[in-house]
């Protein structure tokens, strides 16, 4: 007989808090959404885009069907319209993100991507420059005193403007 062993699977924690902020539930739980969330947009934002792609899609239909379709989404329109729903969330979205970026602010602190997945690190401004700080030194980086990149753009350009009979001259300041 065969024994199953359940595997155990770890998943990278969303958010890591590396300070003494205290958040609540639902700071956290939209924190934990990560940097790349799109909130929600209020209903004024794109209401009048779908009533006009409503109405673009009911012209594809036949002439003898649009009116009846028109009313179905009239009345459906007017439904989430007046639902209070959408609206509710993107004001509750916002009252959070105000708190959250309150309480980073003043204590002084920053929400940063880690290095690995989608997780997001809240850290000292000051511990985060030291991190920085200790990484390049520990790793032997020093600063270099000219910006070697202005030498080679001189370099390209001088090569761009001899080969004239390739780029014609006009071409030349575009690339």
């Amino acid at each position: 007989m065969h024994t199953l062993h359940k595997q155990q699977q770890f998943f990278y924690p969303c958010t890591i808090n590396l300070t003494n902020i205290k958040f609540t539930k639902k700071e956290l739980a939209l924190l934990d959404h990560g940097m790349q969330y799109s909130m929600q947009k209020p209903l004024k934002s794109y209401w009048t885009n779908l009533i006009m792609e409503t109405e673009k899609a009911i012209k594809l239909l036949d002439v003898r069907i649009q009116y009846a379709f028109r009313i179905m989404a009239t009345r459906k329109l007017r439904q989430i319209y007046n639902s209070n729903n959408v609206n509710t969330t993107h004001r509750r979205q916002l009252y959070i993100l105000k708190c959250l970026n309150h309480k980073i602010t003043t204590e002084n602190a920053m929400i940063t991507p880690a290095d690995n997945g989608k997780t997001i690190v809240i850290i000292y401004n000051y511990e985060y420059s030291n991190k920085v700080h200790t990484f390049l030194s520990e790793n032997n980086f020093h600063t270099i005193p000219k910006n070697p990149i202005s030498k080679d753009q001189k370099h390209i350009q001088n090569a761009i403007h001899q080969c004239d009979l390739i780029i014609h001259k006009k071409q030349n300041k575009h690339i």
